[in-house]
């Protein structure tokens, strides 16, 4: 499915209107409820950022589905036909905390296959995306990543608790590694990787809204993103998620697989 560019355009221009209110209002106070523990935080900007780009798709879109973080798009989506996958605020804990490092991540697919990714570097005014068939972009330039030769002379993004629990081999893949960072916010870690400055991100458990933006500008730039077994990502379920430079993902891979242990090869 090729991407209308009218529909490209118009994603563009709700992800900066969303992103200048973001801005606008990073000092306001905010209401903060948490949704499972401490850790996992919702503002009512997420709500009102998720509101807004719903909103806009529905008026202009009205037969395509959405999924998003926040609960306000279909109840049981599907991957027939379009499908617009949001996540209002990547990094919300780093919002409330840090008022930076955080980003908006939008992907839309067509009967389950990539068209078009986009996140949106909220506190650089960053955008990138990936329309596949076309190639990847920042701010509308095309994106010249930075070449990653092998996993030994790069660096990796990673769950802190996957190295602190080994899970999928982390500590050697951490090993035959330069070093790790970590933003805390899954689209920016994926944005080190799609720019080349590490060459892989690995997380064990990511929904659909955190890893679909992500998976659409790999599509493009002819990356990878799999699950820690090398198996095709559901756009419907959460799930473990290797996004790698195509140089190291078979190595990667090995590494992970070269444990027999269930506890590092479940993708539940």
């Amino acid at each position: 499915m090729t991407m209308d560019k009218q529909m490209h355009q118009r994603a563009i221009d709700w992800l900066n209107q969303a992103a200048d209110l973001l801005r606008a209002t990073l000092d306001s106070p905010l209401q903060v409820k948490q949704k499972q523990n401490a850790h996992d935080l919702v503002t009512e900007m997420d709500c009102r950022i998720e509101d807004y780009l719903i909103q806009q798709i529905r008026h202009y879109y009205p037969n395509h589905q959405i999924l998003s973080e926040e609960g306000q798009g279909d109840v049981f989506p599907n991957t027939e036909g379009y499908l617009w996958i949001i996540d209002p605020i990547d990094g919300t804990l780093n919002y409330v905390k840090e008022k930076n490092h955080f980003a908006i991540l939008l992907g839309i697919y067509y009967n389950g296959k990539p068209v078009a990714g986009y996140i949106v570097d909220v506190m650089n005014e960053q955008l990138y995306y990936g329309i596949v068939g076309d190639g990847v972009y920042l701010n509308h330039q095309p994106l010249l990543p930075i070449q990653i030769a092998s996993l030994e002379t790069s660096l990796i993004h990673g769950n802190v608790h996957l190295f602190i629990h080994n899970r999928y081999q982390a500590r050697e893949i951490l090993n035959h590694s330069l070093g790790m960072r970590h933003y805390g916010a899954a689209g920016l870690d994926m944005i080190s990787v799609i720019r080349g400055e590490a060459a892989l991100y690995l997380s064990p458990r990511l929904q659909p809204w955190d890893f679909a933006a992500g998976l659409a500008i790999f599509t493009a730039m002819n990356y990878k993103m799999t699950t820690p077994t090398g198996q095709p990502l559901d756009l419907l379920k959460r799930q473990a998620v290797l996004a790698c430079h195509p140089a190291v993902h078979s190595q990667v891979l090995d590494i992970i697989q070269s444990t027999d242990s269930e506890a590092n090869n479940n993708d539940n």
